[in-house]
């Protein structure tokens, strides 16, 4: 088993980065393969199934992002479960945002990433039995440094300046005279 964990290990290191631009290797998993999405709430059992499970996951992925990239942050075996594990980023620029911000020319400001999670266990074969993903989530961006320069000044001008607009609000007072 420990063999199979190793060969498997290897081809998903070679079958993930491009798992948006190309089809799949379905030699990889098992006749009865349960895949579980637990972004789309999505469950299902079959190779036919998962392939039209993974063909409406692109299919979703292609729709919302432009130039879209897959990433592998980490990819680590597990022999107590028998499991591979990934851990993967998506980025692009969504397509609204793109329609929006067309004349931009530097176009990396309204790039977007996620970050998910992905657990491949294997039978007895060595095959993939069971395909899980959870926990996609916004990835943290740095801040561009303009951004935060520009961040500094508003506060050094919050904190210089107490309360400039109940100033504009607020009347002169009376002067004693005026009784």
């Amino acid at each position: 088993m420990e063999e199979h964990l190793a060969v498997m290990h290897e081809k998903l290191r070679h079958e993930l980065p491009n798992f948006f631009l190309k089809i799949p290797d379905y030699g990889l998993y098992s006749q009865d393969v349960e895949f579980i999405n637990h972004l789309l709430h999505l469950h299902t059992r079959g190779r036919p199934m998962y392939q039209l499970a993974v063909a409406l996951c692109k299919a979703l992925a292609w729709g919302y992002f432009a130039s879209l990239r897959l990433e592998v942050l980490a990819l680590t075996r597990h022999p107590e479960d028998w499991s591979v594990r990934a851990r993967w980023r998506l980025t692009g620029v969504p397509l609204h945002l793109l329609l929006l911000c067309f004349y931009r020319r530097d176009k990396r400001q309204l790039l977007r990433s996620y970050d998910a999670f992905s657990t491949f266990f294997l039978n007895s074969q060595g095959l993939i039995r069971c395909h899980r993903v959870d926990k996609l989530m916004p990835a943290p961006t740095a801040v561009p440094e303009a951004k935060k320069l520009l961040v500094a000044a508003a506060v050094a001008v919050a904190v210089a300046d107490p309360a400039p607009a109940l100033r504009l609000l607020l009347r002169p007072e009376a002067t004693s005279g005026d009784t």
